[in-house]
């Protein structure tokens, strides 16, 4: 599916597509423009071209410049260390890197020691965009994505959604696909996207009222959401979206319910690098109404859920396994290591369960498991007996390594409200869980110290361990 670039891209030498730039967009454009013709004109062979851009306008300029040329775009995080830098720039072995020293102020540096061109076997002479995932494991690779996987995520989301275009707040980062495909969905759709800051929420959302409230979506983390709600005025605001996208990992139970007493239009969402972002997400309607899962598969792809010692057998519906995803917005492969995919399949290591009705519901990592005493203990198993007891807001279960047991399970929780003793909820837990999947170790606090990207923060757990 390769949409028609040079229809979008008229449409976006008109203007709209960016409200905030306006007045500058024409002139850092075609800045960019001129770094992507030297590139053009730097000899035969398709080149690789990094991209770190700390700026929403240097990005997508330096985006736009180079979508139509036959380049691999590599995508690096502004905010990768060094060690983490030097293990982006060893895999892409870039030939050219362009950075920004201010918003629209280029830095272009030429890697003259770069090995010759790789040849790509696509049919089309096009973009590649390499997008970069497995950070956070010290492990970073890029997802190669190209404009037909790209394509088919943004117009299976329109139609899932049935709106005409979008636009989109974006407050999440550019380099990751959950940030970068809000531009390409605004682009593909002819719509508008304003960037922003939590910070700054009210003033870019002013920017988006001109359009109807059908057409303009919001994507979060749920600190981020957490983070909005602290201030009363915001409510009204997230209101005013069709839907609030919120992923990146299992939300806390009592912001759900939360979100759903105050009316919030959200919509937890499942995807991945590797899928061009979402392919399963619930209708707001749906999350208004009490249901809890994650939604029903978006158009353009097909989950199933597969037994994790046989992943050629499908699981029947309520039986947990491995969530397997197929379709038009997968990835091409890793860059660099050789392998490419087949049957426009992959398998997650996502565990899930599909109801009869088609409805997901993510249960978390399938190497999130602790062995105490010999036994398996999911983790994620235990958080939602937590959740489903009604006693707690918030819960986050991990291991503590242990000489008696190999490993202890902790828990650490926020009560629903203080009269919620320990007494009870252990009285409660006990129902639903094994003995030997009860935690041992029980940490109760007023609030589960988090990151920006919504991951409890084990080191500041386990340090609360005793006190």
């Amino acid at each position: 599916m390769e949409p028609d670039l040079d229809r979008l891209f008229d449409f976006e030498s008109h203007g709209g597509l960016f409200p905030q730039f306006e007045g500058v967009w024409d002139a850092v454009y075609e800045s960019a423009r001129n770094y992507a013709d030297l590139v053009k004109g730097s000899g035969p062979g398709r080149k690789r071209v990094a991209i770190t851009a700390a700026h929403p306008l240097s990005f997508a300029a330096l985006f736009l410049a180079f979508a139509r040329e036959e380049v691999d775009l590599f995508l690096f995080n502004p905010t990768w260390g060094r060690v983490e830098l030097d293990t982006a720039r060893r895999v892409s072995d870039a030939h050219f890197e362009v950075s920004d020293r201010e918003p629209g102020e280029f830095l272009f540096q030429r890697n003259d020691g770069a090995e010759a061109s790789e040849q790509v076997e696509m049919g089309a002479n096009r973009l590649r965009v390499m997008i970069p995932t497995g950070g956070t494991s010290g492990r970073i690779r890029f997802a190669i994505h190209d404009w037909s996987t790209l394509a088919a995520a943004a117009y299976g989301f329109q139609q899932h959604l049935s709106c005409s275009k979008m636009a989109g707040h974006c407050v999440l980062p550019l380099y990751h696909v959950s940030g970068f495909m809000q531009l390409v969905r605004a682009l593909l759709t002819m719509g508008m996207v304003v960037f922003g800051r939590i910070e700054s929420f009210a003033v870019e959302h002013a920017l988006l009222l001109k359009e109807s409230r059908d057409v303009r979506f919001l994507s979060l983390v749920a600190t981020q959401l957490e983070r909005l709600l602290r201030d009363e005025s915001n409510v009204a605001r997230l209101r005013e979206y069709r839907a609030i996208f919120v992923g990146g990992g299992p939300a806390p139970v009592g912001l759900l319910e939360k979100a759903r007493r105050l009316r919030l239009p959200l919509a937890p969402t499942y995807g991945m690098t590797e899928t061009a972002a979402q392919v399963a997400t619930l209708a707001p309607e749906q999350f208004l109404a009490g249901e809890s899962h994650h939604g029903r598969a978006l158009p353009h792809v097909r989950i199933d859920i597969v037994n994790e010692e046989m992943a050629s057998e499908r699981m029947p519906a309520g039986e947990v396994g491995l969530i397997q995803v197929l379709g038009m917005s997968l990835f091409r492969g890793y860059y660099g290591d050789g392998s490419k995919l087949s049957n426009l399949s992959i398998l997650t290591t996502d565990l899930g369960r599909m109801d009869a009705a088609g409805h997901l519901t993510v249960l978390g990592r399938a190497d999130r498991v602790v062995i105490t005493g010999g036994e398996k203990v999911n983790l994620r198993e235990v958080e939602i007996v937590f959740e489903e007891s009604g006693l707690v807001s918030d819960v986050h279960a991990f291991g503590l390594a242990d000489r008696e047991w190999g490993e202890l399970l902790a828990v650490a929780y926020v009560p629903q409200d203080r009269g919620v003793g320990e007494d009870v909820l252990r009285e409660v837990i006990a129902r639903e869980l094994s003995n030997y999947k009860m935690p041992k170790k029980w940490i109760r606090l007023g609030e589960i110290p988090r990151n920006e990207a919504g991951k409890p923060m084990l080191r500041e757990l386990e340090a609360k361990i005793g006190t």
